[in-house]
Formats: C-alpha cells, sequence, structure tokens
C-alpha cells in the first residue's frame, strides 16, 4: 500500500510579499496618526505649564502687588557684564509659585544670581537645571552653549534654556521693518525703560512690569508670556535665569523664519540673527502658530497667520482699540 502525500500548507513568494505591501500601507497610514497623536500630547503639555505660569504670576501679583520685573537688577546696570547688581530673569521668581521654593532658596542675591548661584556649597549651579514647567515638549533642550555676543561671560557654562518669554508687546526696535511702536506705546528701544511709561506690553527689558491696572485694554486681551525658541534666538541661549535673556515681543508675526538652517531662513534683513525684533519674536514648533499666557492667566493657541495689526494689539496692554476675536 502506497504512502499518501501530505498537502505542504505556506505562503508563496507573491503571497508573502503582498503581505509586506498591506502591512506597509497599514503603517504609512497610521505614522501620521501616531504622530499627530504625540504631537497633540505636547501641545496640551505645553498648554498646561503656560496655565501653571499664568497661576504663578497672578499668586506673585498677589504678594507683591505687581508681576515679577521683567530683569531684576539695580542701577547702575551694565549689559554684557558680570555684576553682582544682576540677580536674574523673572522665571527666577516665579520659582516659589510653581513649587520649585527649594531651587528658589539656593539662588544667592548677594552676587550676579544667575552666574554664581549653587545647589550647595559646592553642588551644581542653578542655571543648569532643567525646570519641566518652563520646557515645551515639542522642542529639544540642550545647553546651547551661551549667547554668541557674550561667549566669554556664558559660553564656557551650561545654561538650561525656558520655551516661554515675558512678553514687551509692541514695542520699538531697529533696521528690520517690523520697528515696532504703532500705537505710540511702545517708544523704548528694545524695552529699556523701568517706569512703564513707554513699554507696550506687561513686560520691559530692565527692572519693570505691569500692575493689573497698568493693563487698561483689560487683562484677558493682553499678551503675558509666549513660547520661544531658544535655539533660534542668540539671547535665550543664555538661558531661564539670565537677567538679558527674556525680553521678548509681538513686534515680529508669529514662527518668523529667522532659525539657521531651518524652511525660509534667509541670512540678512528680518531674518539674520542679530536681527532683534525677529531673533526677540514669539515662535514654536507646533503647526501652524504657537500658545500664549495672557494676561488673566488663559492661553491660547494663535495661529501664525493671524491679522498682523490684531495681533499687535492683543500684545498691547493700553493701545485702546479692539481686537476682532
Amino acid at each position: 500500500m502506497g504512502k499518501r502525500s501530505r498537502a505542504v500548507c505556506g505562503f508563496t513568494l507573491v503571497e508573502l510579499l503582498v503581505v509586506i505591501a498591506i502591512i506597509g500601507v497599514l503603517v504609512a497610514l497610521l505614522l501620521p496618526a501616531v504622530q499627530s497623536t504625540r504631537e497633540a500630547a505636547r501641545r496640551t503639555q505645553c498648554v498646561n505649564n503656560l496655565k501653571q505660569l499664568g497661576l504663578a504670576l497672578h499668586s506673585y501679583h498677589g504678594v507683591n502687588d505687581r508681576f515679577p520685573l521683567g530683569a531684576v537688577h539695580h542701577q547702575p546696570y551694565s549689559w554684557g557684564h558680570v555684576s553682582n547688581e544682576q540677580h536674574g530673569s523673572f522665571l527666577v521668581y516665579l520659582l516659589p509659585y510653581i513649587e520649585q521654593r527649594p531651587l528658589f532658596d539656593a539662588c544667592d542675591f548677594t552676587v550676579n544670581t544667575d552666574h554664581f548661584s549653587r545647589i550647595g556649597v559646592d553642588g551644581q549651579f542653578v542655571h543648569e537645571t532643567w525646570i519641566d514647567t518652563f520646557l515645551c515638549p515639542s522642542e529639544e533642550h540642550e545647553y546651547l552653549g551661551g549667547n554668541p555676543l557674550y561667549v566669554g561671560l556664558t559660553g564656557r557654562q551650561r545654561r538650561a534654556t525656558s520655551s516661554y518669554g515675558a512678553s514687551m508687546g509692541n514695542q520699538a526696535f531697529g533696521a528690520c521693518p517690523f520697528g515696532g511702536n504703532m500705537f505710540g506705546t511702545g517708544r523704548a528701544f528694545h524695552g529699556h525703560d523701568e517706569t512703564g511709561s513707554s513699554i507696550s506690553g506687561v513686560f520691559s527689558h530692565t527692572a519693570w512690569a505691569a500692575r493689573i491696572h497698568d493693563i487698561t485694554d483689560g487683562t484677558s486681551n493682553t499678551i503675558a508670556l509666549g513660547e520661544i525658541r531658544p535655539r533660534c534666538s542668540w539671547h535665550a541661549r543664555d538661558g531661564w535665569m539670565n537677567t538679558n535673556s527674556l525680553w521678548f515681543a509681538t513686534t515680529c508675526p508669529i514662527n518668523f523664519p529667522n532659525c539657521p538652517d531651518e524652511q525660509g531662513f534667509v541670512d540678512g534683513n528680518c531674518n539674520a540673527p542679530h536681527a532683534w525684533s525677529c531673533d526677540m519674536g514669539f515662535k514654536s514648533l507646533h503647526p501652524g502658530g504657537a500658545q500664549f499666557a495672557f494676561a488673566d492667566g488663559g492661553v491660547r493657541f494663535l495661529s501664525e497667520d493671524v491679522d498682523y495689526i490684531a495681533y499687535q494689539k492683543m500684545g498691547d496692554r493700553r493701545d485702546g482699540e479692539v481686537v476682532e476675536q
């Protein structure tokens, strides 16, 4: 009696190729959805960070009857020098209000605070410390080597940066076509004013910040903080503590392409790193715009295609004009 042959089960080469092709198509379809979900999660975390900072601003105001100064120093103040009169950015003074009291207590306000403060006698410098609340997860975070203008001061230091800057509003800048001061309220060049009389927005470049009653356009209509990209801003590379790091403005359009090696960058005019109105402009890696915390603590996403004049009105605390919503 002969042996019965058994049928051999398996895939033919053609069937295998078809299955691989189907899997490839499914992966191609799913990948954008996965990336979109991840970006949505990052954007949500970014909103939460700005909400915490907005709440911290109001907690600080409740204690001190004003928002924290844009930069804390005593006169005379000298840009680009290490001086015992320099005591940090507005973010230093929000530390106790975002559950970072131990880090605030490590700050030495008898010396140049952001330059010399350490955690413990010989511990890590405070300016090396990354703080999650200051970081949008859509942006890569690394030590950037400090401001190229002051490389001798900060270039050898490991300075942790911030994804959020204080808004001076529609402040006056130089040669770039986005010159600012559209409403006559931001006359002080680069926001150098400690009285607030010539500051368009909520913060100045120096030792001034608004009280709530100074925001006559209404806190819900006025930007206080916004997203920034330290990689695209020379000054922001000096980190979240630095006195001369976070003086941003609405003067330049949102997401203006001044980031080297990125689409749209041109080394000249407003795109150049030293064109300060756009170097100190708000931008993010969120597709289509950036997140902003308004002076009432609310957070809104503003499109990079927002009407330019409407954006400047939102930056200015006292232009007296209605913003079309």
